[in-house]
């Protein structure tokens, strides 16, 4: 079955920046969101990266953070699984906001 087709949710492409944050505000990991849907996104990140299981999702130019985990991992691209609505991002999150 073709991965499209295992999606519940529709996706929309789009090029956003994007930041991955570790559950407890320590590191950012720089991203880009090629496409999204309410319930996941394929983020493009560096092939060097070490991706969390669990983090925090934030678009560069919102104000709203959403805990995401990790679905799958293929070279400089993975999928994420959006966990739980958005909320107001905390301070401590904003200041990455570009």
């Amino acid at each position: 079955m073709a991965e499209e087709d295992k999606r519940i949710a529709p996706r929309q492409r789009v090029l956003k920046a994007a930041k991955i944050i570790t559950m407890d505000n320590t590191s950012v990991i720089d991203c880009t969101v090629r496409n999204m849907s309410e319930t996941g996104a394929q983020l493009v990140i560096e092939k060097s990266v070490k991706m969390p299981d669990e983090f925090q999702f934030f678009l560069a130019n919102g104000d709203t953070v959403r805990d995401a985990e990790l679905a799958w991992h293929r070279g400089d691209r993975v999928g994420v699984k959006f966990k739980g609505e958005s909320r107001p991002a905390p301070p401590a999150v904003r200041m990455y906001k570009r």
